[in-house]
């Protein structure tokens, strides 16, 4: 990764383990990392507006609470690219952990009766968290937590083509979501393998052309709306088995899924 604090800050020494591409402190002495700060507003403002939507909606409260750890995940990765202390790299990366499994639970529910929880999978999904936070905490080893990460990346991506065999799963959705956030995941990959040569080449731009090279900040636009569209598929897919006809609708620009009318089924569907 780059080095560590190239301009002093007020958030003084970087702690964290991972210190990114970006240039630390340049636009401002307040923001170590100011473009990968401020492009977690893509984990922001839409999951608030869905969440709002959702719970306007009365669509089950998985969902609304799918959003909010979205949420969590943008507000944690703000404070981790601002200060790049220790403390707020564990606010960004375990909540990435948590809301995954919360994803999970999500897409494993999409099929079930109305209220119904399969306590198995949601102990196991609440060990494995557990786990993961306990060990990432002790060992301090980035890779761990990368690696415990797509496990449930994987799970999620697998679970997903399964259901695309359902009827009225949204292909449209599915490879939107899987497509931005695989294009973001190779921007991540580059970023990381070839930081020397971005910084070499971003030093021969003007300045309003630099920050297109900040691809860690484009990992978290990418990265960001993918899973959030996700989320949207898997609302989409489970009121489509609720028979609550449904659309995705825009509002300032951001997509979200609108239940037009609950159609009761085997009795009255209630949130969860």
């Amino acid at each position: 990764m780059a080095p560590v604090a190239d301009y002093p800050g007020v958030w003084g020494k970087a702690t964290a383990t991972i210190d990114w591409c970006e240039e630390n402190y340049v636009v401002t002495e307040y923001v170590a990392e100011f473009w990968n700060t401020i492009s977690n507003l893509a984990m922001i403002i839409p999951p608030i507006l869905a969440g709002i939507k959702a719970y306007q909606e009365k669509l089950e409260t998985r969902f609304v609470v799918s959003f909010l750890s979205i949420l969590v995940v943008g507000i944690g990765s703000w404070c981790f690219h601002m200060t790049l202390l220790y403390e707020m790299q564990l606010f960004d990366e375990l909540p990435m952990i948590w809301g995954s499994c919360i994803f999970v639970f999500d897409l494993f529910h999409s099929f079930t009766p109305p209220k119904y929880q399969n306590l198995p999978m949601i102990l196991c999904l609440v060990l494995y968290s557990f786990i993961i936070t306990a060990v990432y905490i002790s060992i301090k080893n980035p890779i761990f937590h990368e690696t415990a990460y797509a496990v449930l990346v994987f799970t999620l991506f697998f679970k997903s083509l399964d259901m695309l065999r359902r009827p009225n799963s949204s292909r449209a959705l599915f490879f939107t979501a899987l497509a931005t956030y695989g294009t973001g995941f190779i921007i991540w990959n580059i970023d990381n393998f070839f930081c020397h040569n971005i910084r070499e080449f971003r030093g021969t731009l003007t300045s309003p052309w630099r920050p297109l090279t900040q691809l860690h900040a484009w990992w978290h636009l990418l990265a960001g709306l993918g899973t959030y569209i996700h989320v949207l598929y898997s609302v989409q897919v489970r009121t489509s088995y609720l028979k609550w006809p449904g659309k995705v609708k825009t509002i300032m620009g951001i997509p979200y899924y609108h239940v037009s009318k609950k159609v009761e089924t085997n009795g009255p569907v209630h949130k969860d």
